[in-house]
This record gives C-alpha cells, structure tokens and sequence, in this order.
C-alpha cells in the first residue's frame, strides 16, 4: 500500500533513526518529543501523510520523552483529519507538560523507552 522509500521518519529516538534511517527518504532527528510533533505538524499541514498515530501507547506526554512519527510523501493537499490529530496530540502534549515536566531518565530507562517507542514503529513498518 505505501512504500516505505518514500516515508519520512520524524523522531528523536536515535533507535529509531538507526534502525529504519536507510529505509526510509527522510529522517528529521529531533531534539524532544515536542519538537517531533511539531516538525509533523508542519509536514502534515504541507500535504504529507500520518502513518502512525502521534500519541501511540499508553504513555502520557509527560512520562516518555521518546517519539517516533512515519509520515507518507506530499500529497499536495493536507488531509483534515491528520491536521486535527496532530493538532490535538500537541494540544495534549503541551496540557500534559505544564502540569509536569518529563522526568530526567538514567540511561536504562531511557533506553527502555527508547525501546518502547522503537517498538511502536516496528509494528506499523511491516503493514504498510
């Protein structure tokens, strides 16, 4: 259905870009979960495709500062229902962080989340 060459990774979980980074046309390396969904916004607000949805799992905002987003190549015109989502995913975001900050991870658990994001793309990648 789409083909993953011409899918654009925005993430900061450097996992992430490692491990789908040649497969895909583009990789945006952000430097925290907010700047992820806003460099998405402004992909989707440009015509591009939501693949994954910008608050997978159960995680709130404010308790994993890992997230990876797929979009699909510029349509052209930008799709209503992935601006409405993106928007809400940073309204919640922005909600979630003025009642608490992200915690500063040690390693491990930042890498457990790492990998818990990580996994979230690793099960949308083979249907597409």
């Amino acid at each position: 259905m789409f083909d993953l060459g011409k899918c654009i990774l925005v993430t900061n979980n450097d996992r992430a870009a490692e491990k789908w980074g040649e497969s895909v046309d583009q990789v945006f390396m952000m430097d925290s979960y907010e700047a992820v969904l806003k460099k998405a916004r402004d992909l989707i607000h440009r015509g591009h495709k939501l693949l994954t949805h910008p608050q997978a799992s159960s995680l709130k905002p404010n308790q994993t500062p890992y997230r990876t987003i797929l979009l699909y190549g510029g349509s052209g015109a930008a799709d209503g229902e992935d601006v409405c989502l993106i928007e809400k995913a940073v309204e919640t975001y922005e909600k979630w962080n003025s009642i608490k900050k992200v915690p500063e991870y040690d390693e491990k658990i930042a890498y457990d989340y790492k990998t818990i994001d990580l996994s979230m793309i690793e099960n949308v990648i083979p249907r597409l």
